[in-house]
């Protein structure tokens, strides 16, 4: 292979990934209304956490609940397994029972878990 041909195939490489990197990074700043991101309606089938003591700012102790996933089943019948980190917004905890809205984005991660009214 000459080092004209070389050096093509390594800029096209280079190139691709760039332009996957664009893509992701893109996806990432598009407005909330435009994310390739899914919402998915449901009941809470279950709650999966940890509970720790804590001390509470007066001294006083509570019982600190930290939620790791959801469990819901959807209007379809499907259990779709969300998983809760710091970056997904949750405005009010969940129990089961409860009917809830997720927004998930393209790569799976649970975006926000919104409490619906019954």
């Amino acid at each position: 292979m000459n080092i004209l041909t070389s050096t093509s195939l390594v800029v096209a490489i280079a190139g691709t990934g760039f332009v996957a990197v664009q893509g992701i990074w893109a996806e990432d700043r598009l407005p909330s209304g435009l994310s390739p991101s899914k919402i998915v309606t449901g009941e809470v089938a279950q709650v999966e956490g940890e509970f720790h003591m804590a001390k509470g700012p007066e001294g006083d102790v509570t019982l600190d609940i930290v939620d790791k996933s959801y469990v819901i089943t959807s209007q379809t019948g499907k259990e779709v397994r969300l998983e809760l980190d710091d970056h997904t917004k949750i405005q009010n905890r969940v129990n089961p029972g409860d009917k809830v809205e997720a927004k998930i984005s393209s790569r799976g991660h649970t975006l926000s878990v919104t409490r619906l009214d019954r």
